[in-house]
C-alpha cells in the first residue's frame, strides 16, 4: 500500500518509521517546510525529531499532484493549516482514505467544529473515509521507535481494520475506534487543559514545592468537564477516560508543547513572553493556545442551546481568563 504524508514537520516526519515497515511511503512538504525538506534529500536528520526519515520519496510542495497518488492520504499539518491544505486537494481526491493528525478545533459560519467534522462540510461524501489520530504520540518517540499506543477512529469499522492491519507495528500500537467525535473532541480539549495541569510544574520550580495533590485535582477536574462536552456533543462520555484522554494528558503534560507552554506560565512568564520562548526554542504551534477560545466558544454555543452549563466548567473558564483576559 502506498502512504502519503502531507506535511514535513515532527508528526508528519515520525509517522515515516513505522508506515515505511509494510507499505510504501512519500513525505510532501509545503512551502513553509521547504528548509526541512532539503535536509531530508541530502539524508540529515529531521531537525525536530532527531532522526532520519523513511520515505521511498521527499516531495516538495509543487509535487502535490504526485503526492495524491496513493492509498492513503495522512494529513499532518497543524489545525491552522489543515483546511487550506484540504481545500487544495479536495477536488482531486478519489477513493483514498484519509487520515487527519491535527488535534484541535475549527470555526466555520460561527460554529465550532472538530477537524474531521470541518472536512466533512467540505466534502459530505468523504465522511467514511475519514480517519482521525489521537492519544498519546510524542513525535520524538515515535521516531525513536518507543513504545506507543494511539486509537485510529473513524464512521467506517472496515477502514479502521484496514489501517490497522497496515499502519501497526510492534513499537507503533493501534486502538479502533467508531466514536470519531468523542475521540477528536477529547485529544483538542487535552491540548487546552494540559496547559493549565502544567502550570503546576512551573510553580513547583518557582516556589521549590511539591504540588502532587493539585495535579491530581486538576487531573480530574479535568476528564470531569471534558466528559461533560464530549455527552453533550453526543460522544462517549468514556472516552475521556482512555488513551485519546488520560493518556494523552500524561504524555503532553510531560513532554508536549502544551505542557511547555503551561509550565512557563506557572514560572511567571506572561502569554507572550512564554510564547516568544517557545518560538526561540523552535516549537511549532501550540494547539491548546490556538484552541483555548474556540473551546470556550463552543460551550459558550452548548450552553446557549441549553445542552450544557458554563458555570458547570470552572477550569476552562480559568483557562480562558488566563490565556486571553
Amino acid at each position: 500500500m502506498r502512504v502519503s504524508i502531507l506535511g514535513a514537520g515532527a508528526m508528519g516526519a515520525a509517522l515515516t518509521i513505522p508506515y515505511s515497515e509494510k507499505n510504501e511511503v512519500f513525505l510532501w512538504g509545503t512551502e513553509f517546510d521547504v528548509p526541512i525538506l532539503e535536509k531530508l534529500l541530502r539524508n540529515e536528520k529531521h531537525p525536530r525529531i532527531n532522526a532520519n526519515v523513511r520515505a521511498d520519496r521527499i516531495l516538495m510542495p509543487e509535487e502535490l499532484e504526485e503526492a495524491l497518488n496513493a492509498d492513503v492520504i495522512v494529513l499532518a499539518i497543524s489545525t491552522e493549516g489543515v483546511l487550506s491544505i484540504f481545500e487544495r486537494i479536495s477536488d482531486l481526491i478519489k477513493d483514498q482514505s484519509i487520515i487527519s493528525v491535527a488535534k484541535g478545533l475549527a470555526e466555520i459560519n460561527g460554529e465550532i467544529y472538530t477537524i474531521p467534522e470541518a472536512l466533512w462540510t467540505k466534502r459530505k461524501d468523504l465522511k467514511d473515509k475519514i480517519v482521525a489520530i489521537t492519544g498519546p504520540s510524542i513525535a520524538r518517540e515515535v521516531a525513536n521507535k518507543l513504545p506507543t499506543h494511539v486509537v485510529y477512529s473513524s464512521t467506517n469499522s472496515e477502514i479502521l481494520k484496514t489501517l490497522k492491519d497496515s499502519l501497526e507495528t510492534e513499537y507503533y500500537r493501534i486502538k479502533t475506534s467508531t466514536d470519531i467525535i468523542g475521540c477528536e473532541m477529547t485529544s483538542a480539549l487535552k491540548n487546552v487543559y494540559t496547559i493549565a495541569i502544567a502550570w503546576i510544574s512551573g510553580v513547583e520550580a518557582r516556589k521549590n514545592v511539591t504540588l502532587n495533590n493539585l495535579k491530581g485535582i486538576l487531573v480530574t477536574q479535568t476528564l470531569c468537564e471534558i466528559s461533560k462536552i464530549v455527552e453533550a456533543l453526543g460522544g462517549d462520555s468514556n472516552t475521556p477516560y482512555d488513551l485519546s484522554g488520560i493518556g494523552d494528558i500524561i504524555a503532553t503534560f510531560r513532554g508536549g508543547r502544551n505542557g511547555m507552554l503551561g509550565e512557563l506560565l506557572g514560572k511567571g512568564l506572561s502569554v507572550e513572553e512564554a510564547l516568544e520562548e517557545l518560538k526561540r526554542r523552535g516549537v511549532g504551534v501550540v494547539e491548546g493556545y490556538v484552541n483555548a477560545k474556540r473551546a470556550y466558544k463552543l460551550v459558550e454555543n452548548l450552553d446557549k442551546k441549553g445542552k450544557i452549563k458554563l458555570e458547570d466548567l470552572k477550569l476552562l473558564g480559568v483557562i480562558n481568563s488566563v490565556l486571553y483576559e
